[in-house]
């Protein structure tokens, strides 16, 4: 399947919006109901106000977006007790704050193709590499649930924590 990746801001530029809208609500995610939900009500507010960068995985032939990714800045606070003396290190952990990137939402629609979130976050770490020859930074951070640490682990992220209220685990890769 050939794809194309598009900023969310960029298409808001040269769809009118009763056609983005089309394009965004017809995303469909049943494993994750949350990312479903967030592309079609939160993405565009985001992209507004600045908060995050949403980009679309768009299949050109059928008009769809077939799995997306929005990237974010986020620091994570630690106790540097409770934190490996080397992974403080890399994490360049300062007053108990680590600055880090952080891929907020990943998703395919139910029709993608198996692999699509490894090229996905290929892409994105490839976004977070041209930021960090920029203005530096090399943490990538990612909250997920239980079921998809081995995933992540497989594409060189690691566990370092539950986030505070124990639903999410955090994880990070180093670029």
């Amino acid at each position: 399947m050939r794809t194309e990746t598009h900023q969310l801001s960029e298409l808001m530029e040269e769809m009118d919006e009763k056609e983005l809208s089309f394009l965004l609500n017809d995303f469909k995610c049943s494993r994750n109901k949350d990312s479903e939900r967030f592309l079609k009500k939160v993405a565009l507010k985001h992209e507004k106000r600045d908060i995050s960068r949403t980009y679309l995985v768009i299949d050109p032939n059928k008009g769809m977006v077939v799995g997306y990714y929005t990237l974010a800045l986020k620091c994570l606070s630690f106790d540097e007790q409770d934190v490996d003396p080397d992974l403080a290190e890399l994490m360049n952990l300062k007053d108990n704050v680590a600055q880090a990137y952080l891929i907020g939402q990943l998703a395919r629609a139910d029709e993608a193709e198996k692999g699509s979130g490894r090229i996905m976050i290929d892409e994105a770490l490839k976004t977070f590499d041209e930021g960090k020859r920029k203005f530096g930074c090399r943490m990538v951070r990612l909250d997920c649930r239980d079921e998809l640490i081995d995933y992540y682990r497989s594409n060189k992220f690691r566990h370092i924590r539950k986030n505070c209220e124990k639903d999410l685990n955090q994880m990070a890769t180093f670029i």
